[in-house]
This record gives structure tokens, C-alpha cells and sequence, in this order.
């Protein structure tokens, strides 16, 4: 697979991971708020909304550093970009006159 699809990919899939983690109101629909379980003294929705919110989305942020770094080490490795064709506007160098 070329890497820079599957960079786009990984950038997808974390996206919709953050956006899981970091949005816990319709996790608290879903699960209902018993307000009878309690985790260290918080009513369960309390809890996950800051455990998610907070640690969810620094678990994310660290594996998706992880991911990125070996996505990156295997776009080195693959050599260099190939040179785009097309028509490139040649750029002349400033003189004197031109600088205002």
C-alpha cells in the first residue's frame, strides 16, 4: 500500500478514536446513568467523562505519536518523493530594484 494512503487512513481512524474519546455525552446515553454505581465517589457518566475525556484522549494522542513516527520512518525509507511533472513557473532572482 503506498504510505501516503495509508497516512490518510491513520489520520482517519484516529480521528474518529478522538472523537469517541472525547465526546462521552452519548456514551451516557447509551449506557444509561445509574446514578447507584459510583466510582471513586462519582456517578459512573461522571466518571467516564473525565476518565475518556481526560485519559482517553491522552491514550490516543500517545499511540497515535507511536503510529506516526514508524509511518514516518517507512515513508524515509522508501526513498524520495518522485518530482512532480507539469509546467513549474520559473522564479529569477531580485535585484536591487525590485526590493521595496
Amino acid at each position: 500500500m503506498d504510505a501516503y494512503r495509508k497516512e490518510a487512513r491513520l489520520t482517519i481512524g484516529f480521528f474518529v478514536l478522538y472523537v469517541l474519546a472525547a465526546h462521552t455525552a452519548p456514551w451516557a446515553l447509551i449506557f444509561g446513568t445509574n446514578n447507584a454505581v459510583r466510582i471513586l465517589g462519582f456517578p459512573l457518566h461522571y466518571f467516564m467523562a473525565v476518565f475518556l475525556g481526560w485519559f482517553g484522549v491522552l491514550a490516543v494522542s500517545i499511540w497515535w505519536n507511536i503510529a506516526a513516527d514508524r509511518l514516518d520512518e517507512e515513508i524515509a525509507a522508501s526513498g524520495p518523493a518522485k518530482p512532480e511533472t507539469g509546467l513549474a513557473m520559473p522564479v529569477a532572482p531580485m535585484t536591487e530594484g525590485d526590493r521595496t
